[in-house]
């Protein structure tokens, strides 16, 4: 089996062959990768472990029948589907938090000499949050049609595949979640560091 670069990688081969420890291999390389797009889809927790789990389980009952050409693209179209999955289930059945948030509970660490200034730190962390708070209200399959090509740089044939729709679609779905994304940005008064 060819790997994501198109090289034969012995360890998928031995993985269709029922290897389990090739097969653990190749999902420790992708996990935190996994893991880190669930996460976006669903919010970190729980639930995008449990997702993450889910598929590494799913893969490894069919690595027999996987005969694609990128296990990665496999891996990210049923992490994709399940935590799609998990958003529609929570809108059937909402859950209410146990404990709520402690937002008093921040541990600041020293500053290091010579290291970034913390200005700037503060001002991407912003920026990260201000953009991941926008992308919660862009409905699911734009979320992760986006997140699949400019996160983690997917083709958009690769999407279409994953996501079993039309390249069209995906297309549309990209451009639809960047204009969703820009609009919440601009009308909770976001203008960046320039603005």
């Amino acid at each position: 089996m060819k790997s994501r670069e198109g090289e034969f990688d012995p360890l998928i081969e031995r993985a269709r062959r029922g290897d389990g420890r090739a097969f653990e291999e190749l999902a420790l390389r992708e996990e935190r990768a996994l893991y880190r797009h669930a996460a976006r889809i669903l919010g970190a927790g729980p639930d995008a472990e449990d997702v993450v789990q889910d598929a590494f389980l799913s893969a490894w009952r069919s690595i027999g029948s996987f005969e694609g050409n990128s296990f990665r693209a496999w891996l990210f179209r049923i992490v994709t589907n399940r935590a799609l999955d998990r958003v529609r289930a929570r809108r059937r059945r909402p859950e209410l938090p146990l404990d709520p948030p402690a937002d008093d509970e921040v541990t600041w660490a020293e500053p290091v000499a010579g290291g970034p200034d913390l200005a700037d730190i503060a001002a991407g962390r912003e920026a990260v949050a201000a953009v991941e708070e926008a992308l919660r209200g862009v409905p699911e399959e734009q979320r992760a049609a986006l997140l699949l090509r400019d996160i983690e740089g997917f083709a958009y044939e690769e999407i279409a595949i994953m996501t079993s729709v039309e390249v069209g679609t995906v297309k549309s779905r990209i451009h639809r979640a960047r204009v969703a994304v820009r609009n919440a940005l601009v009308s909770r008064g976001w203008r960046g560091s320039a603005g």
